[in-house]
Order: C-alpha cells, then sequence, then structure tokens
C-alpha cells in the first residue's frame, strides 16, 4: 500500500466509529504486540500500562487487609503477574490469568525464579471454558480486576463473564473490582497526530494518528490508532472501546451476576486520578 491509498484507506473509515462494530480491541495476544507492551509493563516510569512496584505495595497493602490471611486470590487479566508475585511473597496463594504470551511467560518466569507459590494461565476472558473452575484450582476466596480493564469489554461480554467469574468464587468470597467513574469519561470527538520513532505498535518511524469518539447511546469512548509506516506506507488501524458505568449500573449488573452487598471505595492511594481508579467490592 502506498502513502496515496493508505490515505484514502484513512479518509474512506467511518469517523467516528460504531463501538463494538467498528472494531473494539487492540491485540492483546499478538506476540511481536506483547513483547512490545511487557517492556511498557515494566517500566517504572509510567502507569500506562501496569503500576509501579510502590504503588502495587500500597495496593496490596490495602486488600490483605481486608481478606483473610492465605487467602487464595484469583487475579484477572494479570499481566506480568505483578499483583500475584507480591500476593505470594506475603504468604498468599495467587493465581492469575491473560492471554497476552509475553507478559505471561515474564511472570512465570518471575514466579520460579523467586519460588512463589503463584500460577498464571493463558486464558481469554471472553471464552472462558466450562472447566474454568477447575483450571484455577477453585473456588477461590478473592478475585480482583485491577485497572479499570472491565470497562474494555462491551456489556453483552461483561454479562457473560461475570457469572462465570462468580462460578468460581467460594460462597462469601469477595470481589474487588476497580472501576472508571464515569464522570471522567471525555464525551467529545478530538483527534491528534504525533511522528514516532517507534511505539507499542509499531519498532519502525511511523506516524501514528489517533481519534477519540463518544458515543451517546452506549455511553462509550472510541479510541482509535491508525499507524502508518513511514518507509513502506504500510496502515494498520486499532481500536478500543470503554463503557462508562454508573455506580447504579454496575450495582445493577453485578445483583444480576450473583454478587451482593456491594460496598465502594476510594482510590487506595489517591496519586493519580487518570491512571488509579475507585473500588466496589462485592461477596459472592
Amino acid at each position: 500500500m502506498d502513502h496515496q491509498q493508505a490515505l484514502q484507506k484513512i479518509l474512506a473509515a467511518p469517523h467516528p466509529p460504531k463501538p463494538w462494530v467498528d472494531g473494539y480491541q487492540i491485540p492483546w495476544n499478538d506476540p511481536t504486540f506483547s513483547e512490545r507492551m511487557l517492556l511498557l509493563h515494566l517500566d517504572p516510569s509510567t502507569h500506562m500500562a501496569s503500576r509501579n512496584s510502590e504503588m502495587i505495595d500500597r495496593h496490596v497493602d490495602w486488600l490483605v487487609s481486608q481478606i483473610p490471611a492465605g487467602s487464595h486470590v484469583l487475579d484477572v487479566g494479570c499481566g506480568p503477574g505483578l499483583y500475584g508475585h507480591e500476593l505470594a511473597r506475603r504468604g498468599f496463594r495467587s493465581t492469575g490469568f491473560d492471554f497476552a504470551p509475553a507478559p505471561l511467560e515474564w511472570a512465570r518466569t518471575k514466579a520460579e525464579a523467586e519460588q512463589l507459590d503463584c500460577h498464571f494461565l493463558n486464558l481469554d476472558l471472553t471464552e472462558l471454558p466450562d472447566d474454568f473452575c477447575k483450571l484455577v484450582d477453585g473456588p477461590v476466596d478473592v478475585l480482583t480486576f485491577w485497572f479499570g480493564e472491565f470497562h474494555s469489554f462491551s456489556p453483552e461480554m461483561v454479562r457473560d463473564f461475570l457469572p462465570r467469574l462468580k462460578s468460581c468464587l467460594r460462597r462469601g468470597g469477595r470481589f474487588v473490582l476497580e472501576y472508571q467513574p464515569a464522570d471522567i469519561f471525555v464525551e467529545e470527538e478530538s483527534s491528534e497526530w504525533s511522528c514516532q520513532q517507534s511505539s507499542i505498535f509499531c519498532d519502525k518511524p511511523h506516524l501514528w494518528l489517533q481519534e477519540f469518539g463518544w458515543d451517546e447511546e452506549s455511553a462509550t469512548e472510541v479510541h482509535v490508532h491508525w499507524i502508518l509506516e513511514q518507509k513502506s506506507g504500510s496502515l494498520q488501524r486499532y481500536v478500543q472501546c470503554h463503557k462508562a458505568w454508573t455506580e447504579a449500573q454496575l450495582v445493577a449488573l453485578l445483583a444480576d451476576a450473583g454478587f451482593s452487598d456491594p460496598v465502594f471505595h476510594p482510590a487506595i492511594t489517591g496519586e493519580s486520578e487518570e491512571f488509579e481508579f475507585p473500588l466496589v467490592v462485592t461477596i459472592a
């Protein structure tokens, strides 16, 4: 594809795209992409992928103050397992799952090197198998879902996986969900571009075009990434969707999945409104 064809493709695309229809997720499970993402996970100067060790320590401090000693904690979307490793260091049993290969491999290698009691599984949250509870050696005592990643799934997907998650939580067990408040979502359209030598999307010089849209009907942000390689003219398009849920909607959603007694907590450290969010804790 030459640069003129790339421009024509960009112009012909829907502006703004329809959430969950014109793309919805970046390729977390692509091996090359996940290797670049792992570097971001492990970069202590940013919270863009994983929190730095100091913030994770404070999050784990809070979590262990809420749960019985020795609990088995299942971390949804564990990435490189930073929460799981820290929990295991403190005497908790930890299991995590994700479907990004490079972070999972790093998590396993780190656990083995430190002889930590934590395990990491390659599972897609949107396609959990019928024997999911058995695979994670459940029922577990605690479920955690950090960083507001919950919002990157469509309502239909959420309504499907929440009961599956609940099924592997023991009766009386806790579900800790970090959610993005509805009032932080930007309800407007904008765009920006930059020239990059490399990024998480491409390791060659490229033009990075970004579009931000808001779909009022579904209360969903849409973030489109166009990656145009400088030399070849190769064009790639990636889309992220983030659904806004009000607190009342969250309570109803969790109740429908069988969770009860919701308690809302402010962000644990309060250090970053952009990269740290409040929590809702419910009971199975």
